[in-house]
């Protein structure tokens, strides 16, 4: 297996962090050197406005487009293994700028309560909540309630694909579009990539579910629908998805797997497979593979947005 330079050592810095054993006590000072770590994701777009904005107690940042609206919604969670990160840190302004830019759309960041203080369905319920929230306010936000979207990466992709499985349960909105981006969909691990260990994995099957565990604070808790959204019993109805893996990447297994099952309960999915990318690899600077991959992801979102050809 041959990974070009930026993504040999993004792996290799993956990789080193493993040193640092994570549990309850030590999530603190993880916490504190993922922060010392992060480099900015590139410039703000142009003519987009950046707002806080407090919905129900939960805040929330926003991303507008220039121009009067209403807008499609977008509700976006960040990554960062459900114990890590924050939608307030400037990491990912110049993404979701960029997405709200490109796709023609309000992008919604939530800042959701993390693990392992906060364990399941805490950080899940605020984004539920945020998305409801952020529709009953519609009018005020110039929001389109009929044109609204989910997505996000990693365990952002995670929470956005129990989302969609929390709005079918409850008569909640209307959901036309999950945009799932390395997403874990088994929080199991107990795919045959987790359990045979490649060259391109950023991690280890114990180390996930050490991790994992603190999110969820049960074992049991693991193959819960809205936790491992893969082993819903029923997935008929869902919003369509496009669910974005990494070639190299061990969640690649559970990612395709989902659409499998989604595709057999007659809803629209479809599969991507990013070549020469690992976890994480798409948040590059600076690498056109990861240039390319925000672009398709921004290019389905505003396809649905502007209700052009079905990307399925």
């Amino acid at each position: 297996m041959k990974l070009e330079e930026p993504v040999r050592r993004l792996l290799e810095q993956m990789r080193a962090l493993q040193a640092f054993q994570v549990n309850a006590e030590t999530v603190p000072a993880a916490r504190a050197q993922l922060a010392a770590l992060a480099q900015p994701d590139g410039p703000m777009a142009e003519g987009v406005a950046v707002r806080d904005i407090d919905v129900g107690g939960i805040t929330v940042r926003t991303y507008r487009p220039t121009g009067a609206g209403p807008w499609p919604l977008h509700l976006y969670a960040h990554g960062a293994d459900f114990l890590f990160g924050s939608a307030l840190s400037g990491a990912q302004d110049g993404e979701l700028s960029r997405r709200a830019l490109e796709a023609g759309c309000l992008v919604a960041s939530v800042e959701y309560r993390l693990a392992p203080e906060h364990p399941f369905p805490a950080g899940l319920e605020d984004c539920y909540s945020a998305l409801t929230g952020l529709l009953a306010r519609a009018d005020e936000l110039a929001i389109d309630p009929g044109r609204v979207t989910v997505g996000g990466a990693s365990s952002g992709g995670n929470f956005a694909a129990a989302l969609a499985l929390m709005a079918r349960d409850r008569g909640g909105p209307a959901i036309a579009l999950q945009l799932l981006e390395i997403a874990g969909t088994d929080l199991t691990k107990s795919s045959h990539a987790w359990r045979h260990p490649a060259p391109g994995h950023d991690t280890t099957r114990e180390r996930d579910l050490a991790l994992v565990d603190l999110y969820l604070g049960s074992l049991a808790a693991r193959a819960h629908p809205y936790a491992s959204p893969l082993f819903a019993p029923d997935l008929a109805g869902l919003a369509p998805a496009y669910v974005m893996s990494a070639e190299h990447d061990p969640r690649r297994d559970e990612c395709e797997a989902y659409v499998a099952r989604l595709t057999d309960a007659a809803t629209p999915a479809r599969a991507r497979t990013m070549a020469g990318h690992v976890h994480g690899s798409m948040t590059l600077t600076g690498w056109e593979g990861a240039e390319q991959w925000r672009h398709e992801a921004n290019e389905v979102l505003a396809a649905v947005n502007e209700g052009r050809s079905s990307p399925f």
